[in-house]
């Protein structure tokens, strides 16, 4: 008898799903180990007489500790290890964290069988090239060296250059609006670097990421002694940005204690240190950035009105990439391919037709952002010279067979717990949400249409 495999953790609280992936794997040899938190499963991974799991799948949301954190835990314990989130109805900004943390793919829910096998064969079995093997991908701000790159675009992106280029010749607050990952800094940029402050500071604050304690000294800067620790004065981002452009991005996330601060500075230019009484004024151009509806926000008490009209007055609204035409995202896949060919020391790859069907199927959530993501580590797995649907991230292949009419299985009783498992998810948020059907469907990061399809599929009386 050969070597016992080592076993592949399933970390899901729904008891369908450890039997989803018993029938799928069990049957090919391996040793599935369901646990419903993560708590038992780092605690099984951390035993010394215990083998270190092949491959773990991992939900995203669970009761105690959530799948994030667990992810971490797991990376930091054994950075080898390899592990597939599991997202039901793809949360985006889970995912593209999860991904940034080391996770190496992700399934979405409800699961396809050949998607699971194909992550098990790709990740299991030790031929899955890391993310970690070649240079960081340099993600869309790898274009601010090229401010004219999306000169050649459809008519409508040049349409939207054209009023960012008439934006850019005045010194009037922009907004740009779009989902994450349609290139919003890039457009910022663009502006910047098409107005007269173009080769002057260009500062980028991303407000979802400052703790609330530390926005302001990191915005306005502050004083020696200002409090515990501040040893000597330090300018904050605006003073930084002087002469130049400060882009906030996700403005939405600005405390509402500080935006009395920020809409003075808005209004007249001039901000006071922490624990300083001195004005100081500044020439700054103000861009920001968000993914949120500001005017919402603005009608639950969450953000000022004053504050969203002096930042709005100028503002572009970018679409997402899935409204985007189909030569435009051609020229994206072109662009990213030559870019990352050349940053991995790569032949450009030919590009195969499944891969494009691939492209042109898949809704790209993520947005353009997603779409250099996929092709960074398509390119990195490629080694035959073309690039095919299958040197794709498995969660991207899952979620365009998701769509499809039919699973690729002969097995009636695997489809049955697929739809068990689905209803079951269905019912649950139902449930949890007192019977309101916005409410679940949010709770599943489901499009509200899907929800009522699914609901009426599976109780046609509600």
């Amino acid at each position: 008898m050969g070597e016992a495999r080592p076993p592949i953790f399933v970390i899901d609280d729904e008891t369908g799903v450890g039997m989803i992936f018993s029938k799928i794997l069990g049957e090919k040899g391996w040793d599935i180990r369901h646990f419903s938190t993560a708590e038992d499963a780092l605690a099984e991974a951390a035993a010394p007489s215990r083998p270190a799991p092949a491959l773990i799948f991992l939900d995203i949301r669970l009761p105690g500790m959530d799948g994030i954190e667990a992810l971490e835990r797991f990376m930091k314990g054994n950075p080898s290890l390899k592990i597939v989130m599991m997202t039901a109805y793809q949360t985006v900004e889970s995912v593209i964290k999860a991904m940034k943390l080391g996770a190496a793919d992700y399934l979405v829910k409800p699961l396809n069988p050949e998607m699971v096998l194909r992550a098990v064969e790709k990740y299991a079995s030790g031929r899955a090239v890391a993310p970690e093997a070649g240079p960081r991908p340099a993600r869309v701000t790898a274009l601010r060296g090229e401010p004219d790159v999306f000169a050649a675009l459809t008519e409508q992106m040049t349409g939207i250059l054209g009023v960012a280029e008439k934006f850019a010749h005045t010194d009037g607050n922009v907004l740009i609006l779009g989902e994450s990952g349609t290139g919003k800094e890039l457009l910022a940029h663009y502006i910047h670097q098409k107005s007269a402050r173009a080769g002057k500071p260009f500062i980028v604050v991303d407000c979802a990421s400052i703790p609330e304690s530390l926005f302001e000294s990191e915005l306005f800067g502050y004083e020696k002694g200002a409090f515990t620790g501040a040893e000597s004065p330090k300018a904050g981002r605006f003073e930084l940005a002087d002469g130049g452009t400060l882009f906030l991005d996700e403005i939405g996330n600005v405390p509402m204690p500080l935006q009395a601060k920020m809409l003075r500075f808005a209004e007249d230019r001039t901000l006071s240190r922490l624990g300083s009484k001195k004005t100081l004024a500044m020439d700054v151009r103000l861009i920001s950035a968000t993914n949120a509806d500001l005017k919402k926000l603005v009608d639950k008490g969450h953000f000022r009105e004053d504050l969203y009209y002096r930042v709005s007055a100028l503002t572009l609204h970018l679409p997402p990439l899935r409204n985007r035409k189909t030569e435009e995202k051609e020229f994206l896949v072109r662009y990213f391919l030559k870019t990352h060919s050349e940053a991995l020391n790569k032949p450009v790859p030919a590009i195969h037709q499944s891969a494009w069907d691939l492209i042109g199927k898949y809704i790209w959530p993520g947005n353009v952002r997603e779409l250099e993501n996929a092709l960074y580590s398509a390119i990195l797995i490629c080694d035959t010279g073309a690039l095919e649907a299958a040197h794709f991230p498995v969660g991207i292949q899952s979620y365009s067979k998701a769509s499809e009419p039919s699973i690729e299985s002969n097995d009636k009783s695997l489809r049955d717990i697929l739809k068990k498992v689905e209803r079951e998810q269905i019912l649950s948020a139902l449930n949890e949400a007192g019977g309101n059907k916005k409410k679940a469907s949010e709770t599943l990061d489901m499009d509200y249409k899907s929800f009522l399809n699914k609901l009426k599929e599976f109780l046609p009386e509600v």
